[in-house]
C-alpha cells in the first residue's frame, strides 16, 4: 500500500487551517508505520510457516510411499503364497464332501427322499419307453402322459442353507485377511 503524504492531499485537505491538517497526517503517519511493522512481522513469520508446511507435505509424501510400497510388497507375496493356498482349499473340500456324502445317505429321510426322486426318474423312464413303443408300432398318437422329473426343492433348500453359511465362514476368513494386511501396510503388525 503506498504510504500517504500531503503532497497527494485534496486541496481542501492542504488549504485547511493551522492543526486539523497537522493531526490527519499525523494520524496517516502512524496507520503507515503501523501497517509496515505489521507487514514485516507477517513477512518475517511466512518463512517459517511455508518451511512448515512444505516439511510436513514432504512427511505426508513419504508416509504415502512408504505405504505404497508395504502395499505392493504385502501384496506381491500373497500372490506368491495364495496360488499354494488357493489349491489347498479347493482339495480341502474332498474329504468333508465324502464324509457328508456318507453321512447323508445313511439318513431315514435322505432314503425316503431318493426313493420319491426315484419313482420320478421311474415314471420319465417308462413315459420315454411307452412312446418310443407306440411309434416303433406304428401308432400315431402315444396314450402316455409326459412325466416332468421336476426340482428336487428340499436339495435347493439344503443348498442354499449350506451355501449361506459357508458363506459366512469365509467372509470372516476374509476379513481376518483383510485386517493382517492393513495392520502389515500401516505398521501395526
Amino acid at each position: 500500500m503506498p504510504e500517504i503524504t500531503s503532497k497527494g492531499a485534496p486541496p481542501q485537505l492542504a488549504a485547511t487551517a493551522g492543526g486539523a491538517a497537522t493531526r490527519i497526517m499525523t494520524n496517516l503517519e502512524a496507520l503507515n508505520a503501523k501497517v509496515a511493522k505489521l507487514r514485516a512481522t507477517a513477512e518475517k513469520h511466512a518463512s517459517p510457516l511455508a518451511e512448515a508446511e512444505a516439511e510436513l507435505a514432504a512427511a505426508q509424501e513419504a508416509e504415502h510411499a512408504r505405504q505404497e510400497e508395504r502395499s505392493k510388497a504385502y501384496d506381491a507375496r500373497v500372490y506368491d503364497e495364495r496360488h499354494q493356498a488357493a489349491d489347498d482349499a479347493r482339495k480341502s473340500a474332498d474329504e468333508p464332501r465324502a464324509r457328508f456324502e456318507r453321512l447323508v445317505a445313511e439318513q431315514p429321510w435322505f432314503q425316503a427322499w431318493a426313493e420319491i426322486r426315484a419313482a420320478r426318474y421311474r415314471a420319465w423312464d417308462i413315459s420315454v419307453e411307452a412312446q418310443n413303443a407306440a411309434v416303433n408300432a406304428g401308432e400315431g398318437y402315444s396314450a402316455v402322459p409326459n412325466v416332468a422329473i421336476g426340482d428336487a426343492d428340499l436339495i435347493g433348500d439344503l443348498t442354499q442353507l449350506a451355501d449361506e453359511r459357508a458363506r459366512e465362514i469365509a467372509t470372516a476368513e476374509a476379513d481376518q485377511r483383510r485386517a493382517a494386511r492393513e495392520a502389515f501396510i500401516t505398521g501395526a503388525d
